[in-house]
């Protein structure tokens, strides 16, 4: 009894430690817009065969997380741009999807600004910078997504990999039983 809670609590530790690894390793790969340093972990992981498909999903998990972390920043830097657009007169409803915010372009811009009232040109410039440089954030962030995208695509594939070899493994383990032949 004692050696199952022994059990439980390696296991635990074992998954904390994991996603703490995971999280370094992500956190370097989205600085230097990079997949080598998770591939590698995820390779070191793979070699260790289908007992490390915990470790796998911890790492999974924490890019899930990640993914999310990023969609939750993307959305309050337009919610921040657009309130502070606001601020000053300008409303971006009248954006149509064509010409979002990501795909305006500094002739587009200014029109689409006056249009909204914004003659003045500190007004005009003030308002041009900060949905510039929020452009170039959401950027940024919607870059590191699809760098965890490609990770996610990779680790999927090592993790389906692994659970054939587990299942295979295991279906041989079935045939090759005593309880299994008596049944052949």
């Amino acid at each position: 009894m004692f050696d199952d809670s022994l059990d439980v609590v390696f296991s635990m530790v074992e998954r904390a430690f994991m996603r703490i690894q995971a999280v370094d390793v992500l956190v370097t790969c989205l600085e230097k817009d990079d997949t080598t340093p998770i591939q590698n972990l995820v390779e070191g992981l793979v070699v260790a065969g289908p007992s490390s498909l915990n470790a796998l999903r911890e790492i999974r998990a924490e890019i899930d997380a990640r993914r999310t972390e990023l969609q939750s920043e993307i959305a309050r830097t337009y919610s921040n741009m657009e309130e502070s657009l606001n601020n000053w007169g300008v409303n971006l409803t009248g954006l149509t999807e064509r010409d979002s915010t990501h795909g305006l372009d500094a002739g587009y811009l200014g029109g689409f600004l006056r249009q909204q009232g914004i003659g003045d040109e500190h007004r005009l410039k003030e308002c041009t910078h900060l949905l510039n440089s929020s452009k170039v954030v959401m950027s940024h962030l919607a870059r590191q997504i699809l760098l965890l995208d490609d990770v996610t695509t990779y680790l999927e594939d090592w993790m389906g990999g692994l659970m054939y070899q587990s299942a295979h493994q295991r279906g041989e383990n079935l045939v090759s039983s005593p309880k299994t032949r008596l049944w052949q």
